[in-house]
């Protein structure tokens, strides 16, 4: 009986210490720190704000260039010169079009702003593609019908001038006009005027709008001088059958190329202004002929020259199905070209071929300045020409008094 209670004594006092145990974890509360970081405002990181530029030359814009590209055709025979706001295109395109006719194709972003521009004439088959690659819309004075046909099947927005302003429609009259005041004769006497073509071609419904982010592929620089080209100074384009030369001079004291041909440089009838450029491109095509016109396989490709600051490197240039050419340096990087306007070469017929040469200009020597004389000299020089007349002047009434004797 003892036992018994003793063992129901233990048994009690177990009982009490787990019950304890047990209150004390459900009353205990661990204690933790809680701490607060300070609230921190998000960093921007400043951004700088967008550069836009004319896609063809390059100069900087207050807004997105959004406009569309004008390509006007421009006679180039030795007796239909001087032209006449050529040098404002963006892009002044040289090339052999037909069977002894090499002629020019201005493309122009502010043709609205030129108010004439000449003398205009024919489309042809390289003026249609290149207008097709650009998307603009080409003005010119008719054409072959075989070449009107080709424009009309490339879907190209094109106007005749010379048939829109001899009509009664005096909207339609005021695209251009024929000027005989600067010794112009048919058919080298008719002059585009843009801001009659701008008007005309809205009136009509033509798009003259681009989306913004259309690429045209001319990468800028302030500075596109080729730092390890060769020296050219002058460089001469031989076009079609030898037909005639351009020869492109660098004039130093204004960086660019001055435009020479049929042995003079070439300047603006109206202003005089120089046609010079900031960039020379050659590109070297496959050229093939249909009936007399002579055309380029531009989804070929090719090689070429790029000329800038009086230096020359090779190029290579492509088109990817109707975009703009593409040109790149022979590493395969796009090719960087200067600020400012383009003179745009296409030849590949056999016998049409570039040269370039440095031309040393001529030293200029320092003109020769008599040393000055000291105080010393001129006192000596005065006493001696003071002496002599004083002589002189003796003898003289010497001679007098014995003559007179």
């Amino acid at each position: 009986m003892r036992r018994v209670f003793v063992s129901l004594l233990i048994l009690a006092l177990l009982l009490s210490g787990c019950g304890s145990a047990r209150e004390v974890e459900e009353t205990t509360v661990a204690e933790t720190t809680v701490v607060t970081e300070p609230e921190t405002e998000p960093t921007t990181v400043p951004t700088e704000p967008p550069v836009y530029r004319n896609p063809l030359n390059g100069e900087i814009l207050d807004e997105p260039y959004t406009g569309r590209i004008f390509a006007h055709t421009i006679t180039n025979t030795q007796d239909a010169l001087p032209h006449v706001n050529a040098v404002k295109a963006d892009i002044l395109l040289e090339c052999y079009v037909s069977r002894g006719v090499v002629r020019c194709l201005g493309l122009y972003t502010n043709i609205g702003e030129v108010e004439a521009i000449g003398g205009t004439r024919s489309t042809r088959l390289m003026f249609n593609k290149v207008a097709q690659l650009y998307d603009a819309v080409l003005v010119h004075a008719g054409g072959f019908g075989m070449v009107l046909e080709d424009a009309d099947n490339r879907d190209l927005d094109h106007f005749n001038i010379d048939s829109l302003y001899r009509q009664a429609d005096p909207l339609a009259q005021k695209v251009g006009y024929r000027d005989k005041q600067y010794r112009r004769y048919a058919p080298n006497d008719l002059f585009g005027y843009g801001p009659g073509i701008v008007e005309y071609v809205e009136a009509q419904g033509v798009r003259t709008t681009q989306p913004a982010d259309k690429q045209y592929y001319l990468n800028f620089v302030d500075d596109a001088t080729p730092a390890d080209g060769e020296a050219a100074d002058e460089i001469t384009i031989w076009y079609g059958q030898k037909t005639k030369n351009t020869v492109m001079k660098y004039n130093r004291s204004t960086g660019k190329y001055e435009y020479n041909q049929y042995g003079k440089v070439m300047t603006d009838q109206i202003t005089g202004e120089v046609e010079d450029f900031n960039n020379i491109l050659i590109l070297e095509a496959s050229i093939y002929e249909n009936y007399i016109y002579t055309a380029a396989n531009f989804h070929c490709g090719g090689t070429g020259y790029y000329a800038c600051g009086g230096k020359l490197i090779p190029i290579t240039w492509e088109c990817t199905g109707n975009d703009p050419i593409q040109c790149f340096t022979m590493d395969g990087e796009p090719l960087n070209i200067n600020v400012g306007n383009t003179y745009l070469s296409i030849i590949g017929m056999p016998s049409e071929t570039v040269e370039w040469k440095e031309v040393i200009p001529p030293e200029t020597e320092p003109p020769v300045t008599e040393p000055e004389e000291t105080v010393a000299e001129t006192i000596l020089e005065t006493v001696a020409e003071t002496t002599a007349e004083t002589v002189i002047e003796t003898m003289a009434e010497t001679t007098q008094e014995i003559l007179s004797q």
